[in-house]
């Protein structure tokens, strides 16, 4: 990463502060291949930044796509609604659309004539198919991996979390921790982790410790709230209107997103009898199956491309 990767981005980066709404600053990292042949748009999860996605925006570019990655509201640099830094709070989950879609706009009009590709992991899938959904001429294809179609609560069922979100919200305590989510304190412990790679695992976590923004960890009751509206958009609506052909990852491990609710999504794109909806189901992962082995990547990796880039079929049969 330090002596291939980092200066390998450092001269094709720039730095832009697009603004959708006076005054809050959107923080976007864009990537500019030698050969373009597409753009990336990448949707990173929960408590995420774009420095954890070095990795993933190296073979993005490497294959010659220009990539284009905002951190949402209350992530690393982005504006935030509340001062304390630690927690991942939103008052509507449309913010995160609208922020990311008017980036997205913005990348394909500085790159006329160039499809338009969408990444998402976690947090970030379930928004991307949102996305996907809000805006459905505007991405060629999209890959889900991991989406967070609904999030998995553990021991509390899904309808009583979701309530107590919606009662605390009520009590004008949705700028609050949920029970149980705290501030940052310091670097994670990888067996607890969502990675199954422990060098990829702590190159992030050197530079989380390291910076103050990065230090994001835990959400409010608002987030999880705005998490439940999400997915009833996605299940009830979403899945009809999205027209691109979607790639999901499932982890096998998974214990921080809902995998039957990934499946009830992918099966509903499936039914409308497009191109879309299907899923692969990756052994041996967690939750960020970008930050696995390398052995795995390799097939990861290989099955994206072949995704990105075999010829987008119409209904009448002709190649796109």
């Amino acid at each position: 990463m330090e002596n291939v990767v980092e200066p390998y981005l450092d001269i094709r980066k720039s730095v832009l502060w697009p603004e959708r709404e006076e005054g809050k600053k959107i923080y976007c990292e864009r990537y500019l291949a030698d050969s373009p042949k597409g753009v990336v748009m990448i949707s990173h999860g929960f408590t995420e930044t774009a420095e954890k996605y070095k990795e993933v925006i190296y073979y993005f570019v490497k294959k010659q796509y220009h990539v284009y990655l905002p951190e949402y509201c209350g992530h690393g640099r982005s504006y935030r609604l509340i001062p304390e830094s630690s927690l991942v709070h939103v008052d509507d989950y449309q913010r995160y659309v609208d922020d990311f879609l008017y980036v997205a706009k913005m990348a394909t009009k500085e790159n006329p004539g160039l499809p338009v590709f969408l990444y998402g992991h976690s947090m970030g899938g379930g928004l991307a198919a949102a996305e996907a959904a809000q805006e459905p001429e505007l991405f060629r294809k999209v890959v889900l991996s991991s989406p967070m179609i609904r999030p998995d609560t553990g021991n509390i069922p899904w309808p009583v979390a979701k309530q107590i979100a919606f009662g605390a919200c009520q009590q004008g305590k949705g700028a609050e921790y949920v029970v149980g989510q705290h501030p940052y304190e310091g670097r994670e412990n990888f067996e607890n982790s969502s990675s199954t790679c422990k060098v990829r695992f702590e190159y992030y976590q050197d530079k989380k410790e390291k910076e103050p923004l990065f230090q994001t960890n835990g959400a409010s009751y608002s987030w999880l709230y705005q998490a439940g509206r999400l997915n009833r958009y996605l299940q009830r609506k979403a899945w009809k209107k999205i027209q691109a052909p979607v790639l999901i990852f499932q982890s096998a491990e998974d214990h921080l997103v809902s995998k039957p609710e990934q499946v009830r999504f992918v099966v509903k794109l499936a039914r409308r009898g497009l191109t879309s909806g299907t899923m692969i189901i990756v052994p041996g992962t967690k939750h960020e199956i970008y930050g696995s082995g390398s052995r795995i990547l390799r097939g990861y990796w290989k099955r994206i491309f072949a995704f990105l880039e075999e010829p987008q079929v119409e209904k009448n049969g002709s190649g796109k």
